[in-house]
């Protein structure tokens, strides 16, 4: 087999009449079928599912996993999957307070009317870009996961709470340098241990839900930040914008905390304490059977081989460009306050857009998860938001209109963890490029926030702006270039040559059950589910090519 690693192993060498003993996946038949067998770990036999635990497994796929596995699963989800929800959504809170703090005082207080708002953006990318790649290096080689990411997450919590006293931007400039340059281990971080603890048709959703805490942390800045101005507002001589980095910092330190226990680091070196030692020993078979490599540490060799491969440049255009045609909505508080809003409207509309992102990425991980059509998925959601782009770019519509487009901008957010996600499937079997995927976008991504909003979108030029909408588009298009670019790379690359007896192609296709959707000169390949009560992807499978 031309690939020494593929996840699925050829057995055609097998066939009825040699008299021999032979399972169902070891039959090669009369039609001169290839079977090729995927041998998943030891299971127990499923009960037959209630129609409850079936609908319930439309939307996660635990309920509808054997005990065992739903065991396992249940435990990951208390502990990691929560943990890193809560981690992701303090991590956002502590990167975007600045925007409610600046519409609520902030601006005025330090005399911040040129492009300082756009500045305190940048200082806090340059540290995230210095920061990304060696944090990684140091998760992966010196320190373990759930010591490094709690001990940074603490450390920026005290930066936070540090802007309340800033009297200057200049300090604040500083501050968000420090909060970014800590912050730069966390999202790659949490990527890299979802990639590593859940298979194929379970991460989706999963990323999605991470990623879109950051929805769930922009209401509560912006509920959290008209509580407080309306409270606190010169509460023992402080400012309510002042209040909101206390606030964020008291939130953020006992989840940090909090991660020390609940990060069990990776199947292959864990200690958690809340794993027995035959959930380690199931975790690790669990990841073998997906084909999922452990990790072996990042080493400068390493990161020369992943930089100069195809693979990691593919991810990055359409990681990219899906980023940075999400741009506008960053600004859609500062179009209120030009239309009028009060201080706790301003704060507070926003967050409706942050609960569509929500909705609709869960929504679309779901989709993405079942069928595997994440080309698909990606597409719709770029061309709604170039939509919403196109309106903001005429600006001369009605008020309706224009709130209307700000909040199609929202469902944007929902695009890249699909993104995140196929790219661990793809690496899965390349644990050093699986880290560093979401590490280099987020150092381009990154790079690109540190400069082009403020080219973009000037804050002296809100809330219209010149060509800020109209490089939206572009960006759209090209995000819709990049996924299409991935897919043709991807699946070209999964095409594997048969034994030399047998003069067809194979194509090794997304590994969830009871797929039947790739078809190429005339081949046929079917993924079909040896049990029809287990839907869950740790099943038995086959793929059965005819040729």
């Amino acid at each position: 087999m031309a690939k020494q690693d593929a996840a699925f192993s050829i057995k055609s060498d097998v066939s009825p009449a040699s008299g021999a003993s032979t399972s169902n996946a070891d039959l090669v038949n009369s039609k001169n079928q290839v079977i090729i067998s995927s041998e998943a770990y030891p299971q127990e036999t499923p009960k037959k599912l209630s129609l409850w635990r079936r609908f319930l497994g439309l939307f996660w796929d635990s309920y509808v996993a054997d005990p065992r596995e739903r065991k396992y699963i249940q435990k990951v989800d208390l502990h990691l999957f929560v943990y890193i929800m809560f981690g992701y959504f303090i991590k956002y809170l502590d990167q975007t307070n600045y925007s409610n703090a600046f519409v609520s005082g902030m601006q005025k207080d330090l005399n911040l009317y040129g492009n300082e708002r756009n500045y305190l953006v940048t200082f806090f990318n340059i540290g995230i870009i210095i920061g990304t790649v060696p944090a990684q290096m140091i998760q992966m080689k010196y320190v373990r996961p759930s010591i490094w990411i709690p001990s940074c997450e603490l450390a920026w919590s005290f930066f936070v709470m540090a802007m309340a006293g800033a009297k200057d931007v200049k300090t604040l400039y500083a501050l968000r340098f420090c909060v970014g340059f800590l912050e730069s281990c966390s999202f790659p971080g949490y990527a890299t241990l979802l990639g590593s603890w859940f298979g194929p048709t379970q991460i989706g959703k999963r990323m999605a839900l991470f990623e879109n805490a950051q929805g769930i942390a922009s209401m509560f800045s912006g509920y959290l930040q008209a509580a407080l101005y309306k409270g606190l507002n010169n509460s023992g001589g402080l400012a309510g914008w002042r209040w909101l980095f206390i606030f964020d910092a008291i939130i953020s330190i006992p989840i940090a905390l909090w991660g020390f226990y609940a990060i069990p680091d990776l199947p292959s070196n864990t200690r958690a304490r809340w794993l027995t030692k035959e959930d380690r020993e199931y975790g690790l078979e669990r990841m073998e059977s997906f084909g999922r490599a452990a990790p072996t540490g990042l080493t400068l060799k390493a990161i020369r081989r992943v930089y100069f491969d195809w693979h990691i440049w593919a991810f990055i255009f359409p990681y990219l460009t899906v980023a940075m045609m999400n741009y506008g909505n960053s600004y859609f508080n500062l179009w209120l306050k030009a239309e009028g809003y009060s201080v706790v409207n301003i704060n507070t509309i926003p967050t409706a857009g942050a609960a569509l992102s929500i909705v609709v990425a869960l929504a679309s991980g779901i989709f993405a998860d079942r069928t595997g059509k994440r080309k698909t998925t990606v597409s719709i959601l770029i061309i709604t938001v170039t939509v919403g782009n196109i309106l903001l770019s005429v600006w001369h519509l009605p008020k309706g209109v224009l709130m209307f487009s700000n909040f199609l901008l929202f469902v944007g957010a929902a695009a890249q963890p699909i993104i995140i996600s196929w790219g661990q499937e793809f690496a899965q079997h390349d644990a050093e490029l699986r880290q560093l995927l979401v590490a280099t976008g987020n150092i381009f991504t990154y790079s690109f926030n540190a400069f082009l909003p403020v080219i973009l979108f000037p804050t002296y030029d809100a809330p219209h702006y010149k060509f800020g909408y109209q490089s939206q588009i572009i960006f759209g298009g090209l995000a819709f270039i990049g996924v299409f670019l991935l897919d043709f790379l991807v699946k070209r690359e999964l095409f594997v040559p048969f034994p030399p007896h047998v003069s067809a192609p194979l194509t090794d296709v997304h590994r969830s059950h009871k797929e039947s959707r790739v078809t190429t000169s005339g081949l046929v390949v079917l993924v079909t589910d040896t049990n029809e009560e287990s839907s869950h992807n740790n099943a038995p499978r086959e793929i059965v090519a005819n040729v």
